[in-house]
């Protein structure tokens, strides 16, 4: 079927929906006072960069509330990406997550998603725990307007609870369960007077992992601690100026990711537990992040300063080989420090009218500092060699508007950002001396528009037509490097990639609020595609990034929430996707041409349940269910990848709760299903592969998985006050 006919289809579907008159449908056989008697919570998201209901927002936007945070144990990114639709998202130890999202984005290196914490981008450490959340946000298509490069596929929101001059409260949450896994957190929310507040948030998690070493014996090769903490203040400075600010640390030492040689043959695979190396690999990072908002409320619009600044530091052990004889190994020594700011005014009044306009400007320096250890099998000697010695610093500078005009039923948005970006690598004077010295820059201007037209029935739904243009900015290269006339040296360079999406859609509630909807088609334009390559040099193998072409990606999505009685709530998510290189594309050699994209799903689907029912004995009883189903992708690289097989995982919370006191029992992947959340052709640099002086290359590659969670069951205890 093609992208066009799919489209179509999709809008038809929408059609269908849009006139559907859901509330007589569903309200007809029951009284008026029973069905106003239940009604979905109002939700308020800042996607926009101001405070509104989610059903206004012309754009697919989703929502996890803090109770379903606290609820599901939503700790890390993988939990993300499984309950979302058309959001391919699992963690990576080094910060930089394997993300999609509608089947933008590399799913390696470069990002195409944002991930922001408190409207903070997050550069290194994306992968942390920022716990306390008041909920989290989803944003799906390029965001090129509010929040600039690196948001092509969509932006990942994390938003802390703030703290309130309203009364002292906290919480404290203790989990035990299989692989020796202890997990403790908490938070205390206290008035200081005169309006003024401070909250403070801390945790700690001590995991022995699912994987086994049988060279060492070692059951907890995938074992890890965790702990970090927030602290924040806020309150007003003067009758309108107000101060939010904000500090946290977090540190993580344990593997680089659950990786495990593949000997199956796809789709037709083993799912060993079993990482059987002789260096345990392993990441120690630590990050501290300051944060200081202020807002200005004068007549007629609102002034808000947010600056930030976040320090990175990671040294990264790993076996790159797989193997358990020493053959190569590979060590990183990294920084990221970041510095952020934006001036962004805003209307504040409740006219037709509503704008923003801002200004935004960010400095990041990457540093690395990277050895590669070849094993005695290949030289007969221990030899350590240096392999990349990099100073990357990349600036964005940027302004920005937008603006919505109301009138009767109908609302007009549009906004613009200007985006001027530069990447430069810096030559470091050890370098110099080394006689590595190669640097080189690559910059560029960025005009990103968005348009959006939206109409409100009188049933309180809204359908929308909304068109926005993202970008991934350009970069580079390790290798290889070029020489100009003079032979002078200096790295490649790879170009941008740019997104347009269009996307035509219907969101609304029924049944006097007792459920909400949303139904959205999309098709994307994506040009010049990023991808990473394994690149094989003299000093062991690398990713690196490269334009790879064009691909057109269509699909669905449908989400639905319902309070089915005063007890029980439902909610279920659908999405469909299908991506497809142009004709024409062509990747080291190979004609992709019709062929999916690597991060692409061709659909997921989840459905939640929840059940709380008081009991005779004054206790309440909980029960929470959650399926979340991934179909079929495709791995990396691109011009040779696998197909990754579709799987699902079913997770169970049940208990019961007393005054504020509550104990659940927690059955994550209770089916214990075996999946890979990615896969990975690698160069075999073991027994057989390229470093081999006896057989070289007789076995070139083979398979990498990340492994997915096994079934882990634990109980944990909160107390909230």
């Amino acid at each position: 079927m093609n992208h066009f006919k799919l489209f179509t289809m999709s809008l038809v579907s929408l059609s269908l929906l849009t006139f559907a008159n859901a509330d007589e449908a569903v309200t007809g056989n029951m009284s008026g006072q029973e069905a106003n008697s239940l009604g979905l919570e109002e939700i308020i998201v800042t996607a926009r960069k101001r405070e509104e209901s989610l059903l206004d927002i012309p754009e697919t936007v989703v929502a996890i509330s803090g109770k379903t945070i606290s609820r599901q144990n939503i700790k890390n990114l993988d939990k993300i990406g499984m309950s979302i639709p058309n959001l391919n998202l699992n963690t990576r130890a080094d910060g930089w997550p394997n993300v999609t999202m509608r089947g933008m984005g590399a799913f390696s290196l470069t990002q195409g998603v944002g991930f922001y914490l408190d409207d903070v981008q997050l550069f290194g450490d994306a992968s942390s725990r920022f716990g306390d959340l008041d909920r989290i946000e989803v944003l799906k298509g390029p965001q090129g307007v509010l929040y600039g490069g690196s948001n092509i596929g969509g932006a990942v929101k994390f938003i802390s609870t703030r703290p309130s001059p309203d009364e002292t409260t906290g919480h404290f949450k203790m989990m035990v369960g299989e692989q020796n896994s202890t997990d403790i957190e908490g938070s205390i929310n206290m008035p200081v007077g005169d309006g003024w507040a401070v909250r403070l948030f801390a945790f700690t998690r001590e995991d022995d992992g699912f994987m086994y070493n049988p060279s060492t014996g070692d059951d907890s090769v995938a074992g890890y601690e965790e702990s970090g903490g927030r602290i924040a203040i806020a309150g007003p400075l003067s009758d309108n100026l107000s101060l939010y600010a904000s500090i946290r640390s977090n540190q993580y030492d344990g593997p680089n990711n659950n990786w495990a040689m593949e000997r199956g043959t796809p789709p037709n695979f083993e799912y060993p537990y079993i990482n059987n190396i002789e260096t345990p690999s392993n990441n120690d990072k630590e990050t501290f992040g300051a944060h200081l908002e202020l807002v200005w409320e004068l007549d007629g619009y609102d002034i808000t300063s947010i600056t930030s600044y976040t320090d990175t530091e990671a040294d990264r052990l790993t076996d790159v080989d797989l193997e358990p004889q020493l053959w190569l190994n590979a060590f990183q020594n990294e920084s990221f420090e970041a510095t952020i700011q934006e001036i962004r005014f805003s209307s504040n009044t409740a006219n037709d009218l509503q704008w923003q306009a801002g200004l935004y400007s960010s400095k990041m320096e990457w540093v690395e500092r990277s050895t590669t250890r070849f094993g005695p099998q290949i030289f007969g000697v221990d030899l350590t060699v240096p392999a990349k010695h990099d100073n990357t610093e990349t600036s964005h500078l940027a302004a920005f508007g937008n603006l919505t005009y109301t009138t009767g039923p109908w609302e007009i948005g549009f906004g613009l950002r200007v985006d001027s970006w530069e990447r430069e690598k810096l030559v470091p004077a050890e370098v110099t001396e080394s006689g590595l010295d190669h640097a080189n820059k690559v910059d560029g201007t960025e005009v990103l528009p968005r348009l959006s037209i939206s109409r409100t029935m009188d049933d309180d739904t809204m359908i929308y037509l909304t068109i926005s243009k993202g970008y991934e900015p350009g970069g580079l290269r390790h290798e290889p490097v070029t020489f100009d006339s003079a032979g002078n040296p200096s790295l490649s360079t790879y170009t941008k990639e740019e997104a347009v999406q269009t996307e035509i859609g219907i969101k609304g509630s029924f049944m006097n609020g007792r459920g909400n909807f949303s139904a959205a088609a999309f098709m994307i334009d994506y040009e010049d595609r990023l991808f990473t390559t394994i690149i094989q040099s003299a000093t062991g193998p690398f990713e690196s990034i490269g334009n790879s072409g064009n691909s057109e990606n269509v699909g669905f999505e449908l989400e639905l929430a319902f309070q089915a009685t005063e007890n029980l709530s439902l909610a279920a998510a659908f999405g469909t996707l299908n991506a497809e290189w142009d004709a024409g594309t062509v990747i080291n050699g190979v004609d992709m041409g019709g062929r999916t994209p690597s991060g692409s799903i061709d659909n997921g689907a989840s459905i939640a349940i929840n059940y709380e029912k008081p009991l005779d004995n004054g206790m309440e009883f909980i029960a929470d269910v959650q399926y979340n189903r991934r179909g079929s992708s495709t791995s990396m690289p691109a011009h040779s990848y696998i197909d990754v097989p579709s799987y699902y995982t079913l997770n169970l919370a049940t208990g019961v709760r007393s005054g504020n006191w509550e104990f659940l029992i927690h059955a994550e992947n209770l089916t214990d299903e075996q999946y890979y959340t990615d896969l990975e052709n690698w160069v075999n640099l073991g027994s057989g592969g390229a470093l081999d002086p006896v057989s070289p290359m007789s076995d070139p590659f083979y398979i990498i998985g990340t492994h997915g969670h096994p079934r882990m069951l634990s109980a944990s205890l909160s107390y909230r006050f």
